[in-house]
This record gives structure tokens, C-alpha cells and sequence, in this order.
């Protein structure tokens, strides 16, 4: 009889840790392949925590504020010497970070100096940044943000993220909760056309503090 209740404790000890997922933190975690697995919103929202508030680069997941070295120690391209460029007080620089050859596909992080003092991009901090493709069919590049990438389907999107707080067609956007910071945030994508097998050709993640 002992052993017969070891047992049932155990088992449902296991269904437990199976219903929990080992996350109580909010709405995504990160699947085998690297990219994001996002709960989908409710009422249009999607909840997040800091931790997950990421771009996923060739499986390698950069946080926000995406210090531009570790975007290239993930395998994202950077021109020589552009971590040195200079940031002057209130200053902002979105650098067009080329994923091709034919530079049609790019990752644009925005750096803004808040502080007082003159900074280099290397030091800079983004809580904005954006896939944009300018090819009439954009093409995965291996970056996903909550899961999306460039070229993905309006209607993959939607299946994957849930129905957005807007859709306008050839636009939607989906709010975001911030679980365990004062942050309040939007992903938004645009597609080529307004149709269902539409590709993203701009995926934006945006950030800002209460």
C-alpha cells in the first residue's frame, strides 16, 4: 500500500510540472530550433517577461537593449567600426544591419543616448527594433521576433501570435504586457498585400517605460 501511494504521489507530482511548463513568468519560451514560442494574445495582448523580450538570431537569442556586439557575436553582420560612431546626448541612430548580399533584408536596431554624456554605438541601448525586406518576396533570414520572420504568411502569423488588437489588411498590430517590468510594448508587422498568404516585409518589436 506504501509503495502503491509513493507512486500516485509521484505521478501527480510529474502532471504538475507538465501543466506548469517550468514558466510562470508569461506568455513564451524558446522551442528547440532557437526561435520564440509565444502564447497567444488574449483580447489582442500577447504577455511577455524581460527575458523574452528577444530577437532570435540563428538559433542565438539576443535581450533587449541588443548591444550591437552581441547581435554580431550572433551572426549578424556589422560594418567595421560602426560600434564607434558617437551618440551625443538625446541623440538616436537606427544603423541598417544588411542580412544579404543584395541588401534587401536588413535588422535595424534603434540606439538612443538617455544620459548626459557622449557614448559610442557599442554602448548604446535599443528597446526598438525592426526585420525590414524590400525584396517584392521577402525571405526568411534565420531572425525571428516572437517567432516571426520575414516572408512569413499573414496567416501563419495570426495562427501563431492570435488574433491582433488591429488588423487593417496589410497591417496588424498586437499589444504587449510586460510581467515583471514597467513596460508596455507592440509588435507590429506589415505584409505585402492584404491577403492571407501575404509575406511579413516589416516586423517591429517597440518598447517604452511608464
Amino acid at each position: 500500500m506504501k509503495k502503491l501511494f509513493v507512486m500516485m504521489l509521484i505521478c501527480a507530482m510529474m502532471l504538475s510540472m507538465a501543466a506548469c511548463g517550468g514558466d510562470t513568468s508569461g506568455g513564451s519560451d524558446t522551442g528547440g530550433n532557437g526561435t520564440t514560442v509565444v502564447e497567444p494574445a488574449k483580447d489582442g495582448e500577447i504577455t511577455l517577461s524581460t527575458d523574452q523580450i528577444a530577437v532570435v538570431v540563428h538559433e542565438k537569442k539576443v535581450n533587449m537593449p541588443y548591444n550591437l556586439a552581441e547581435l554580431e557575436a550572433a551572426g549578424v553582420p556589422v560594418m567595421e567600426g560602426l560600434g564607434d560612431t558617437e551618440l551625443a546626448s538625446g541623440d538616436s541612430f537606427g544603423p541598417n544591419l544588411y542580412l544579404d548580399e543584395a541588401e534587401e533584408h536588413m535588422l535595424i536596431p534603434s540606439y538612443y543616448n538617455e544620459g548626459d554624456e557622449t557614448i559610442t554605438l557599442a554602448e548604446a541601448e535599443a528597446r526598438t527594433i525592426s526585420m525590414v525586406s524590400y525584396a517584392s518576396e521577402p525571405a526568411d533570414q534565420g531572425i525571428s521576433l516572437l517567432g516571426v520572420t520575414l516572408g512569413m504568411t499573414k496567416g501563419d502569423a495570426k495562427a501563431l501570435l492570435g488574433d491582433p488588437m488591429s488588423d487593417d489588411g496589410s497591417y496588424c498590430m498586437w499589444q504587449i504586457a510586460v510581467a515583471d517590468a514597467d513596460y508596455v510594448g507592440n509588435l507590429s508587422i506589415y505584409f505585402t498585400s492584404d491577403a492571407d498568404d501575404a509575406g511579413a516585409s516589416e516586423v517591429r518589436l517597440d518598447f517604452m517605460q511608464w
